[in-house]
C-alpha cells in the first residue's frame, strides 16, 4: 500500500510516494512564484499552484515506477498555513492565494481590538482561541471588505491544505487544525467541528463563506475522475483531510509524545512538539492548536527564518559559483560544510542575527532586522557563513528553552529535519548550541511528506499512531561537544541582549 503525499511550501510544491513502512520511493518538486506589490501584497496564482502540485505528483510517480500507480491507495496533503484561497463550489480559485507574507487586511483586524473595549476583546479571543485575531483573518477581512468582486464570486475561503484537498476530491471542508489560522474557532475542546459564533460576530465575518468543518483524519471522497486519469491513478484512491506542515512534520519525525520534539530548518526555523495541555503564553509567542490527533494539542513555536537566512547569504549577500542556487541541494551543503567547517566554533567573534523579517517566538518584534556584529579585519566569508549557521541555532536554542519552560518539559534529545539537516556542520552546531543529542531523521527533506503519508494511512486504518515509531528511521546522531558549552551559553546571553537593545534603533532605520 502506498500514499501520494503532497507538501506545498512557500516556494515550491513537493510530492512523494511513500510506502507503509515510511520509505520515500520517489519524489518530485516544482517551483511556485510569489508576486510582491504595494500595500504588503504577497500573493500566488492559486491555479498555477495547483498545476505545480500536479507536476510534482507526476514526477514523483514517474520516478517511483509504473507499478507505483497501481499501489497508491490514498492521497493526503500538507503545506504552508496562514494563507488563504477564495474558491467556487468546485474548489477552483476565483482569486489569488494571499500568502502568509501578505500584510493586507491588518488594519481591519486592528479595528477589532481598538478602542476602550479592545483589551477585553483581545483577552477573550485568546481565551477562546489561543491566537489573537490576525494571520488568515486579515486576508479574509481584506477580501470581504476591500475586494468585493472576489468576495462575491467566492463560495468559501480555504487554507492551502484544504484548497489542495478540494482540488483532488471536490469536497470543500476544513478541520480544527487547518482552520486554526482564521482565528474563528473555540479551541478549548479538542475534536470540536464548528465555528465560534462569538468570534465570528466579533470579527464581522460573512459566515456564508466559511467552509464546512469536519473531524481530522477523515476520508472525504475518492479522487476526482479527471485528476485520477491525469495522474494515471485508480479512481478508487481515497483522499483524506490533511494537516498543516508543522503537524505533518511531527508525524513525519514521530514528535508525538510530550517529551519529544523536532527542530525543523526549512524556509523557517520551527520547533515541532505536542502536549496534552492547552497553553497560550503571549509573552513568549508560544500557543497550542488542535492537532490531527484527538487527545493532544500541537505546540506552535515558530522561530522565524531558518534556511531562508542561509539562502539569502549564499545568493544575495556573498554569492559564489558553488552556492548560487536558491534551492539548496546536497552539492550546495557540501560547499557550505567545507567553508563553515574550516572555521572554529564562535566564528572568531562574528555573530549573525537572523531576524530578516522581524523576530518571532519566543520574543516577537516586528522592528527587528538581520545583522552581522563583531566583524573585524580578520573576518572572512567562511566566518560569516559559520555565523549564519550559529545564529539560526541560537534562535532555536532560545526558542527551545522557552518552550520547555512553558510546557514544563525538558526534551532529552531533539530530532532534526528539513533541508538544513542535510548539513553535517549545521547538525553539529545544533547539537552544541542546544546541548542535546540531535537525531537526524532519514530523508530529512521528505519528513513533511512522510508525515502526510502517515496521516493518510491512519485515516484509512492502514496504520495507527502507535506504528509511528517504526515508520520513522534515524539516520545519524550528533552528540554535543562539551568543549563548546560555555562558549555558546555566553553567546546566547549576548544574542538575547542584542535583541533587547536593537529593536528601537533598527526600527527607526526601517520606519519609512
Amino acid at each position: 500500500m502506498l500514499a501520494l503525499a503532497v507538501d506545498l511550501g512557500t516556494t515550491a510544491a513537493k510530492a512523494a510516494v511513500v510506502s507503509l513502512d515510511g520509505v520515500v520511493l520517489g519524489s518530485g518538486i516544482e517551483p511556485v512564484a510569489t508576486r510582491f506589490g504595494r500595500g504588503g501584497m504577497a500573493e500566488q496564482d492559486a491555479e498555477m499552484v495547483w498545476l505545480a502540485v500536479l507536476t510534482a505528483a507526476a514526477k514523483a510517480l514517474d520516478r517511483t515506477g509504473a507499478a507505483a500507480r497501481d499501489g497508491v491507495a490514498v492521497v493526503c496533503c500538507t503545506g504552508q498555513w496562514a494563507s488563504l484561497v477564495p474558491v467556487d463550489n468546485r474548489g477552483c480559485p476565483v482569486g489569488p492565494m494571499l500568502t502568509w507574507l501578505d500584510g493586507r487586511g491588518g488594519d481591519r483586524v486592528a479595528q477589532i481590538t481598538s478602542g476602550a473595549d479592545g483589551p477585553a476583546v483581545e483577552s477573550r479571543w485568546r481565551e477562546l482561541h489561543g491566537f489573537v485575531p490576525g494571520t488568515s483573518l486579515t486576508h479574509l477581512l481584506y477580501l470581504q471588505h476591500d475586494n468585493p468582486e472576489v468576495h462575491a464570486r467566492a463560495v468559501a475561503y480555504l487554507e492551502p491544505v484544504d484548497y489542495l484537498t478540494a482540488r483532488f476530491c471536490g469536497v470543500i471542508a476544513t478541520t480544527g487544525n487547518t482552520s486554526m489560522p482564521m482565528a474563528l474557532t473555540d479551541t478549548r475542546q479538542l475534536g470540536a467541528t464548528s465555528w465560534s459564533d462569538e468570534l465570528c460576530n466579533l470579527a464581522g465575518v460573512d459566515r456564508t463563506r466559511l467552509p464546512t468543518m469536519v473531524a481530522a483524519r477523515t476520508v472525504l471522497r475518492q479522487l476526482l475522475p479527471e485528476v485520477a486519469d491525469q495522474l494515471g491513478l485508480s479512481r478508487n484512491v481515497s483522499v483524506t483531510t490533511g494537516a498543516n506542515d508543522s503537524v505533518a512534520m511531527a508525524f513525519g519525525t514521530n514528535a508525538i509524545d510530550d517529551d519529544r520534539a523536532t527542530v525543523v530548518i526549512g524556509t523557517t526555523g520551527v520547533l515541532t512538539a505536542h502536549n496534552k495541555r492547552r497553553v497560550s503564553d503571549v509573552a513568549r509567542s508560544v500557543v497550542t492548536m488542535p492537532s490531527a490527533m484527538d487527545d493532544r494539542f500541537y505546540v506552535v513555536a515558530e522561530g522565524g527564518l531558518g534556511g531562508k537566512a542561509l539562502e539569502v547569504f549564499l545568493t544575495q549577500l556573498a554569492p559564489s559559483r558553488e552556492t548560487t542556487r536558491g534551492d539548496a541541494t546536497g552539492d550546495v551543503f557540501a560547499s557550505v560544510d567545507a567553508l563553515a567547517g574550516s572555521v572554529a566554533a564562535g566564528a572568531d567573534g562574528v555573530m549573525f542575527l537572523p531576524w530578516l523579517i522581524g523576530s518571532m517566538a519566543p520574543n516577537a518584534d516586528d522592528r527587528q532586522r538581520g545583522a552581522f556584529v563583531g566583524l573585524s579585519l580578520r573576518s572572512t566569508r567562511s566566518h560569516l557563513l559559520r555565523a549564519v549557521l550559529e545564529g539560526v541555532a541560537l534562535q532555536m536554542r532560545w526558542l527551545t528553552d522557552e518552550v520547555s519552560a512553558v510546557l514544563g518539559v525538558d526534551f532529552p534529545t531533539l530530532r532534526f529535519a528539513g533541508g538544513g539537516a542535510e548539513s553535517s556542520v549545521w547538525a553539529q552546531v545544533m547539537a552544541d548550541v542546544l546541548r542535546r543529542p540531535v537525531e537526524i531523521v532519514a530523508d530529512p527533506r521528505q519528513a513533511n511528506a512522510r508525515g502526510a503519508a502517515a496521516l493518510g494511512f491512519v485515516a484509512t486504518g492502514a496504520m495507527t499512531e502507535r506504528d509511528l515509531a517504526g515508520f520513522v528511521s534515524i539516520a545519524q546522531v550528533y552528540e554535543p561537544d562539551a568543549r563548546h558549552t560555555d562558549l555558546y551559553n555566553e553567546r546566547l546571553g549576548v544574542f538575547r541582549r542584542l535583541h533587547h537593545v536593537l529593536g528601537e534603533p533598527i526600527g527607526k532605520l526601517h520606519a519609512r
